[in-house]
């Protein structure tokens, strides 16, 4: 008789540890299939948001390549203004073929053995010559060359 209810017992505990084995499992795909349905929500949001800043990416080049075409048109002919140049008060007098101008020469004074020294003399202005006569006509010039330049291909 005690060999059957060992055996029973034995029978039961089985039972109840197998029913605690199922009800592990279930908790742990229960946990995996939440875990691969958030996933899944997460990757479908980010989808949705590539997809949409992808089509507004390309309508911002689109409009942006439209607002401003790749060829560039004619430039008008730019006009020299006829300004009056005067020199700066800090750089060097020049000539008219562009050299600096010798300032005239000073003789020097003899200082005395007493005397601290001499008051300085004020340099001779620089002959000045008439400026010349700006162009008149129109300054042809080609295309604009500086800038970025895209090609028609």
């Amino acid at each position: 008789m005690t060999r059957l209810l060992l055996a029973l017992a034995g029978v039961v505990l089985l039972a109840v540890t197998a029913l605690a084995a199922v009800w592990l499992l279930g908790q742990l795909l229960t946990g995996l299939g939440l875990f691969i349905v958030g996933a899944a929500g997460v990757l479908g949001r980010l989808l949705w948001f590539l997809l949409i800043t992808g089509v507004l990416a390309g309508v911002v080049y689109f409009v942006a390549s439209a607002w401003r075409p790749s060829v560039r048109a004619p430039v008008r002919p730019f006009r020299a203004q006829p300004e009056a140049r005067r020199p700066a008060s800090g750089s060097p007098k020049r000539g008219r073929a562009g050299q600096p101008v010798a300032p005239a020469p000073v003789s020097p004074t003899p200082a005395g053995p007493g005397s601290v020294s001499a008051a300085p003399t004020p340099p001779t202005p620089a002959e000045t010559t008439p400026a010349e006569a700006a162009p008149t006509g129109a300054v042809e010039s080609g295309p604009a060359t500086s800038g970025p330049v895209r090609s028609g291909g």
